[in-house]
C-alpha cells in the first residue's frame, strides 16, 4: 500500500509545500520561501524515487522489512526538515511566522491520523522528529503567550500518537477483512466449481443407470433362456461364471444409482412409529435362511419402538448382515443385538472375521473401497455397501460406531433416540388443514396421464379449481380462456416432444401477466439450478408428497392474506 501510494501521497505533500511557500513569501521573504520549496521538494523527490526503486519487483515477504526501515528513515529525515523549516522561519517579532510554523508540523502530521493512512511506525518518525523539536523550541525560546503554543503542540502531538494507534487497528483490521472477502470469495468460487461438478456426476449417473438397467434386465431375462438349453456340465460352468459377472454389474449398477440418489436428495427419509424389535427379528430370519455357509447367528432383542424409516433402517441393518456373513470364518458366528440403553436404542452386529486395521477404519465407507480380507468362498466386494450405509445413518440421523480389530471380528453399533409416548408423525395435521376455505385456481401440466389424474383430483378436493393439461399447448389455451389468475403452477420438467417445463411456466407467466409462484417437479437425479428455474420456482424430485403441496400452497395464499385459520 505504501508502494501503490506513493505518488498520490507526493503530490499532497507538494501541495503542502508549494501553498505553505507562498505564506512564507508574503510574511517572510522570497529567500525563505525559495529555501523551502528546494528542502521540501527534494525530500518529496527522495521519498517518490525509494518508492520507485526499492524492491521493483514488488513487495515480498523477503523484502519487505527492509523497505519498511528505508521508508521509516526517509520519514525521520522528512520529519527533520519540515521541522527544522518551522524552526528557521520563525521570528518572534512577526506573530505569523509562529502560526506558519504550526501550520508546516500540523500540515505534514495530520495525515497520519486519517483513516487513509499506512504504516504507524513511518508517521511515529516523521512527526517525532517535526512536532516535538518544534514544541520544545516554543516552550523554551518564545516569549509569553507563545509559550503556550508550545505545550499546546505538544498536547497535539500525544493526541496525534493517539489517534494514529487507532487508525493503525483499522487499517489493519481493514486489510484483513479486505482480505477475507477475498478468500471467502474465492471459497465461494470453489464450491460453485465443485457443485457444478456434483451435479454434473449426478446427471450422468443418472442418465448411466437409466439407459444401463434395461439392457441388463433383457440381458437377465436371455440368460435365464440360454440356461434352459444347456445340458453339459462344462457349458453350464461357464454360464454359471457369466452369470456371476452379469450379477456382480447389476449391484454395481444399483449401488451407484443408491448413491446418487441419496447424495442428489432423491431418497427421502419418511419417519413413522415403528417396532424395531419386529424388524430385527425379520431381518435374523433373512439372514438364517440362507444356509449356504454354516454360521451361527446369536440373537438378542429387547422390545423397543422408535421412529424411524422402515424401509432405510433396514436397509442399513441387512447391509451390515451382509457384510458380517461374508467375512465371518466357516463355522464362526455373527452377534445379533438390540437392547435399551438410557433414551437410545442400540443395535449392535459383531463377526468373528479377520477384522481390519485400526488405519483403515475411516476408509472403509469410502466409496469404492475394496479391503483385503475377505473368505475366498465371497467375491470381492464392490466397495458400495458401507459407503451407503454411511449415508443412510446420516439421513436417519442413527449414530454409527465400528470397532475391530486384526484376527478378532468387527462390530458395528448403531445409535437411534426412542422418541417419547406423545410422539406425532410430522404430517398428521396435513388431513386436518387441506381444505381451504375459498377455492383458488391450480395449474397441473404432466404428460403421465396417471399422474395428471391423481393431483387432479387430490387438489381439486383441497376446495380447488384445477387445470390439467398433457402439454404445454393445451396449457397455454386453457389458461388464456379464463379470467381468473391462478396462485400455483405446477409443472413437469421434462414434458413430451421436447418440451421443457421451465418454459412452460415462463409463457403461462407471460400470458396472466404476474410471476405466479410455481413448482417444477423432474424424476432425474439431482436439483435445477435457482437462476436456470427463474424467481419464485420450487424444485421436487419426484415422487413428490402431497403435504408439500399443500404447504406451498397454503404459504402463497398466506402470502396474499388468504390462509386457512388452523385453529377451525
Amino acid at each position: 500500500m505504501l508502494k501503490k501510494r506513493v505518488g498520490g501521497s507526493c503530490l499532497i505533500v507538494q501541495f503542502l509545500i508549494s501553498y505553505t511557500a507562498v505564506i512564507m513569501y508574503f510574511v517572510s521573504g522570497l529567500d525563505t520561501a525559495i529555501i523551502w520549496v528546494a528542502g521540501g521538494t527534494l525530500m518529496v523527490v527522495v521519498t517518490f524515487l525509494y518508492a520507485k526503486l526499492m524492491a521493483p519487483n514488488g513487495i515480498a515477504l523477503e523484502n519487505h522489512r527492509s523497505y519498511l526501515i528505508g521508508h521509516t528513515i526517509i520519514s525521520a529525515f522528512t520529519g527533520m526538515a519540515w521541522g527544522a523549516m518551522a524552526i528557521y522561519q520563525t521570528e518572534f517579532e512577526l506573530e505569523y511566522t509562529v502560526f506558519i510554523g504550526c501550520l508546516l508540523v500540523s500540515s505534514i502530521t495530520m495525515g497520519g491520523v486519517l483513516p487513509s493512512s499506512v504504516y504507524r511506525p513511518g508517521y511515529v518518525a516523521l512527526s517525532l522528529f517535526s512536532v516535538l523539536p518544534f514544541s520544545v523550541f516554543l516552550m523554551i525560546n518564545a516569549p509569553p503567550p507563545f509559550g503556550l503554543v508550545g505545550f499546546a503542540m505538544m498536547i497535539y502531538f500525544a493526541f496525534a500518537m493517539f489517534l494514529s494507534a487507532r487508525v493503525e487497528i483499522e487499517t489493519r483490521d481493514t486489510i484483513a477483512a479486505r482480505q477475507k472477502r477475498a478468500l471467502t470469495e474465492q471459497v465461494i468460487q470453489q464450491n460453485k466449481t465443485i457443485q457444478r461438478a456434483s451435479e454434473e456426476k449426478t446427471r450422468f449417473l443418472a442418465a448411466t443407470g437409466h439407459d444401463l438397467s434395461q439392457p441388463l434386465q433383457s440381458q437377465g431375462f436371455f440368460m435365464q433362456a440360454l440356461r434352459d438349453t444347456l445340458d453339459q456340465p462344462d457349458q453350464i460352468e461357464l454360464f454359471n461364471q457369466v452369470q456371476e459377472s452379469w450379477r456382480a454389474q447389476k449391484e454395481l449398477l444399483q449401488g451407484i444409482v443408491d448413491v446418487s440418489r441419496i447424495d442428489s436428495g432423491a431418497i427421502v427419509a419418511k419417519p413413522v412409529m415403528v417396532n424395531i424389535t419386529k424388524l430385527c427379528e425379520k431381518l435374523a430370519r433373512e439372514f438364517l435362511s440362507d444356509d449356504s455357509v454354516e454360521i451361527e447367528l446369536i440373537a438378542s432383542f429387547e422390545n423397543i419402538e422408535s421412529v424411524t424409516d422402515p424401509v432405510l433402517f433396514s436397509r442399513v441393518i441387512r447391509n451390515i448382515l451382509s457384510n458380517a456373513r461374508k467375512f465371518a470364518s466357516v463355522g464362526g458366528k455373527v452377534e445379533f443385538s438390540l437392547r435399551h440403553v438410557e433414551d437410545h436404542a442400540v443395535i449392535e452386529i459383531f463377526d468373528n472375521g479377520p477384522g481390519i486395521h485400526k488405519d483403515n477404519l475411516e476408509r472403509i465407507f469410502d466409496e469404492y473401497v475394496q479391503l483385503d480380507g475377505a473368505n475366498s468362498r465371497n467375491p470381492k466386494g464392490l466397495g458400495l455397501g458401507l459407503a451407503i450405509v454411511k449415508r443412510l445413518c446420516t439421513l436417519l440421523d442413527i449414530k454409527m460406531a465400528v470397532d475391530s480389530e486384526l484376527g478378532t471380528g468387527t462390530r458395528f453399533t448403531f445409535r437411534l433416540p426412542i422418541e417419547s409416548d406423545d410422539w406425532v408423525p410430522k404430517h398428521e395435521y396435513q388431513s386436518a388443514f387441506q381444505h381451504f376455505d375459498k377455492s383458488h385456481l391450480v395449474v397441473i401440466v404432466d404428460d403421465d396421464p396417471s399422474v395428471l389424474a391423481s393431483m387432479t383430483q387430490l387438489i381439486s378436493s383441497w376446495n380447488c379449481q384445477v387445470i390439467s393439461a398433457l402439454n404445454q399447448t393445451d396449457a397455454i389455451q386453457l389458461v388464456s380462456r379464463t379470467s381468473a389468475i391462478p396462485v400455483l403452477l405446477i409443472i413437469d420438467k421434462q414434458l413430451d416432444s421436447g418440451e421443457d417445463g421451465i418454459d412452460l411456466i415462463a409463457r403461462l407467466r407471460e400470458e396472466v401477466n404476474e410471476t405466479i409462484p410455481a413448482i417444477l417437479m423432474s424424476g432425474h437425479m439431482g436439483n435445477i439450478d435457482s437462476l436456470e428455474a427463474g424467481p419464485e420456482v420450487e424444485f421436487l424430485n419426484k415422487p413428490v408428497e402431497p403435504d408439500e403441496i399443500w404447504k406451498m400452497l397454503n404459504q402463497i395464499i398466506s402470502r396474499a392474506g388468504l390462509a386457512i385459520d388452523l385453529e377451525d
